[in-house]
């Protein structure tokens, strides 16, 4: 009788969750400015929020916001938990949809992943009001916003009639797992060049060509001015920024990514600067502070400031610029500094009479190194795809490639198919500067071809083409395999194949093995991933580890217990030294 009694009242309680009544509720907000406010300032919003009631989906919120020169911006989002917490874990986005002015509202989704596309400076971080003190309400009491206090004006009457979304909105579907761009905003004149010696002409891209490249699938670009707004509300992303600096709205457009499109090749940089004698813990301490000094970029910050907008103590750090290099043999250490993610600068060339027998890369291996690699353009490929993709996958970061002028041009389409295929993240083209440039059309005709083939396979599981590879290749820390041109290790002169280190071996005796053990998997058709043995490399999923040592021994282990035992014994190691 007594469980029967509890049992209805659970019952009924939940009942009662279920039908309770809905909750709105509307608040007004006036921002403490400096004196004399620049115009593009918000100096009120207007925040509701529509909750259906537990268990029955989502709370709705809408802020509109008003600037000091009388335009406006609405913002709409779904969410489970407080969104003015400042906590993005604690808070889950369903849907997410922004209107600038009189334009239709927009709503961003992110394709890939078929959830809602959010701001990439951090919409619950940084740019929605932060909640000060306790939580006593749905909406704040006391918050500050974009870098301002908020003193919430209650003699304000306000149209309290809201009760979800707009009903219609213009849905953008962005591909956030392959971006396919290129490095300029402008394009050469298609007329080519005189010669070798002389440089194209470049002229800015126009509307039309944003179009063009658009419809070729490209969907990343650089843009200054007036570009922006030729772009800016179509399925794309972009850096720059528009000729009024569009604060706040810039902040607030998903598809804005800053103002920063890469680190520029710190271990092309770094090739001639390291000490004669110095060590390769030196090397990998010197790209470490290289690009820490490059991080934590602040310009589009700056950028407001120097437009005489006051953005307080708002946080404008890019959080997602990755690392742009031709050394790509320094990947882990690259990413052990910037583990957002690192792009390789591809200049494949393969036929012997190239012009440019300096980087027939596969053909130097086998002499150097007395192997017999099968020169084969995918055998290219991998020999540099796997020194990022093994990196990547310990450091959970986002790898890709870039198609420069001086590759062969019938390496270009299967060179980016196959890192397609394996999970890259980014495929770009180079713009500019002689030899390195490839021509606006090739452009074109590459990004078409690319597009086709991926619309037949466009669902990729990330995870599991990052953890594809069954054999992991793990070099001593501090080491690189060779590099292109000299077959130096670390891209310079200073690490010489000949140098020895500290047990009288030559960088070649210690990696020797490692190039037999990647020989043979290019051969037999086996997927391998080259690491180095850093703290962040973990062993765990590979089936085969072969561990190279400085010393000259080589630990072959294939059984998964006995990989794992090896790992903690050496992280024992570790931790007692």
């Amino acid at each position: 009788m007594i469980l029967n009694m509890y049992k209805w009242i659970i019952i009924l309680t939940l009942c009662g969750c279920l039908y309770a009544k809905a909750v709105q509720e509307t608040a007004v907000y006036d921002a403490v400015l400096p004196d004399n406010p620049n115009g593009q300032q918000i100096k009120q919003i207007v925040m509701s929020v529509f909750s259906p009631g537990p268990l029955l989906g989502p709370d709705w919120y809408r802020l509109a916001g008003k600037k000091v020169n009388g335009k406006t911006y609405t913002i709409w989002f779904s969410a489970i938990g407080d969104p003015f917490s400042g906590h993005a874990d604690q808070i889950k986005i369903h849907r997410y949809i922004l209107q600038e002015g009189d334009h239709k509202p927009i709503e961003y989704v992110d394709g890939f992943r078929e959830t809602a596309l959010l701001p990439l400076f951090g919409l619950v971080e940084n740019l929605l009001p932060r909640r000060q003190g306790k939580r006593t309400g749905l909406l704040p009491e006391k918050a500050t916003y974009l870098g301002h206090p908020l003193i919430r004006n209650d003699r304000i009457d306000y149209d309290s009639s809201f009760n979800g979304p707009p009903a219609e909105v213009l849905k953008l579907m962005l591909r956030s797992d392959l971006l396919v761009g290129t490095s300029r905003n402008f394009r050469d004149d298609g007329k080519g060049r005189k010669s070798r010696e002389d440089n194209y002409n470049f002229v800015p891209f126009t509307k039309e060509n944003y179009r063009e490249m658009i419809d070729a699938g490209i969907n990343y670009f650089v843009v200054k001015g007036q570009q922006v707004g030729w772009i800016c509300r179509e399925p794309v992303f972009y850096e720059g920024y528009s000729p009024q600096i569009a604060f706040p709205e810039e902040l607030y457009r998903p598809n804005f990514r800053g103002i920063q499109m890469f680190i520029d090749e710190p271990a092309c940089l770094l090739a001639g600067k390291y000490p004669n004698t110095a060590s390769l813990e030196t090397a990998v301490q010197m790209i470490h502070n290289h690009i820490n000094e490059r991080m934590n970029n602040v310009a589009y910050y700056n950028l407001l400031v120097q437009n005489g907008i006051n953005p307080g103590n708002l946080q404008l750090i890019e959080p997602a610029i990755p690392i742009w290099e031709t050394y790509i043999g320094t990947s882990y250490y690259q990413l052990e500094a910037n583990g957002y993610g690192i792009i390789q600068e591809c200049r494949w060339r393969l036929r012997p009479e190239a012009n440019s027998e300096m980087i027939l890369m596969l053909q130097q291996l086998n002499r150097e190194f007395d192997v017999e690699i099968p020169i084969t353009a995918e055998n290219l490929f991998l020999w540099f795809y796997s020194q990022m993709r093994g990196p990547a996958r310990a450091m959970e970061a986002k790898w890709g490639m870039s198609i420069y002028g001086q590759a062969e041009p019938d390496l270009r389409l299967p060179s980016m198919k196959l890192a397609y295929d394996l999970g890259a993240e980014f495929i770009w083209m180079w713009t500019s500067d002689h030899d390195h440039h490839v021509e606006y059309t090739e452009q074109l005709r590459l990004a078409r071809t690319l597009r086709d083939y991926t619309a037949y396979q466009p669902r990729r599981d990330l995870d599991v083409l990052r953890h594809k590879a069954g054999v992991a290749v793990v070099l001593p820390y501090g080491y690189t395999l060779p590099t292109v041109w000299q077959i130096f290790t670390w891209g310079t002169h200073i690490y010489p194949l000949d140098r020895k280190n500290e047990y009288g071996l030559t960088y070649k005796q210690v990696l020797t093995p490692a190039v037999q053990e990647i020989a043979t998997c290019l051969t037999d058709g086996i997927a391998y991933d080259v690491i180095p043995d850093g703290s962040r490399f973990e062993p765990a999923g590979y089936q085969r580890v072969i561990w190279i040592r400085e010393d000259g021994k080589i630990i072959t282990i294939e059984n998964k217990l006995d990989i794992l035992l090896q790992h903690k014994a050496k992280l024992t190691l570790n931790k007692a030294q």
